[in-house]
């Protein structure tokens, strides 16, 4: 049984070494890339970069470098396809939001999104206040406030602070159902790949998934749509002005 557990306990301390020496060795890249970008090594610091992703970890200023290092390799499609990935992580960065627009102005496509309602406006925006980590946190927030007002409730025999307890924790428990909410459509966001960057200098969208269909409409390089279906190497995209066709999937590449 000893033996037993001192096995288990050294693959812990193991598998434990390793995702600390990856850290340490990504944190190192990260500063290498940092530093061969600011002297404009840009395909060094490109690499350095990748060297991150294959370990597995991703973030906003990860992928913020890197569409700031390929927009300065005028690779404007792979610059807005990381801009996007940045945004996904961290909606509320103007930064990523302001880059993000300046590398649209390279996309010859200039397509009028349809107009939303004020309160789908309003939702989308509100959604975009934090990260899927942010809404957990302000899940976690609103929980502990509403276990105090609770007590405060249940124990305090002053009418003002039992009605205050009250009040307030029903607008904790509002707070904790929309950021729960919130979470978990933003974490169903960054995990579902149902958006694409158009990488093909110029693509003709079908009628169906085939090359013998009819042509619809024609998107260029840097375009985003959305992915609505797939079928054998195909895939049915909606645009932003609520046009709807198959492209081939080898001609985008989603995030």
């Amino acid at each position: 049984m000893k033996k037993i557990v001192f096995l288990v306990m050294t693959m812990a301390m193991a598998v434990l070494g390793v995702a600390q020496t990856e850290k340490e060795s990504s944190a190192t890249w990260f500063a290498e890339g940092n530093a061969a970008y600011n002297a404009g090594n840009y395909e060094q610091a490109l690499e350095l970069f990748e060297n991150i992703l294959k370990t597995e970890q991703e973030s906003a200023p990860l992928y913020y470098n890197m569409g700031n290092t390929y927009y300065k390799m005028k690779e404007y499609p792979m610059a807005i396809l990381y801009y996007e990935k940045a945004l996904k992580l961290d909606p509320g960065n103007e930064d990523i939001k302001a880059n993000l627009e300046i590398a649209n102005l390279a996309v010859v496509d200039r397509i009028k999104p349809i107009p939303q309602s004020f309160i789908a406006k309003w939702w989308n925006n509100l959604k975009a206040l934090f990260s899927p980590n942010g809404w957990a946190w302000m899940s976690v927030g609103s929980f502990a406030m509403l276990l105090l007002c609770l007590f405060a409730f249940l124990v305090s025999r002053r009418t003002g602070i039992r009605k205050a307890g009250f009040f307030i924790g029903v607008l904790a428990l509002l707070a904790l159902a929309i950021s729960v909410l919130f979470s978990v459509e933003k974490w169903k966001d960054t995990k579902h790949q149902d958006e694409a960057i158009v990488m093909t200098p110029t693509v003709t969208v079908k009628s169906s998934p085939s090359v013998s269909s009819v042509d619809l409409f024609v998107l260029h390089e840097g375009t985003k749509v959305k992915i609505m279906d797939s079928a054998e190497g195909w895939n049915k995209i909606k645009i932003a002005d609520g046009s709807v066709g198959w492209m081939q999937s080898g001609d985008m590449v989603a995030f």
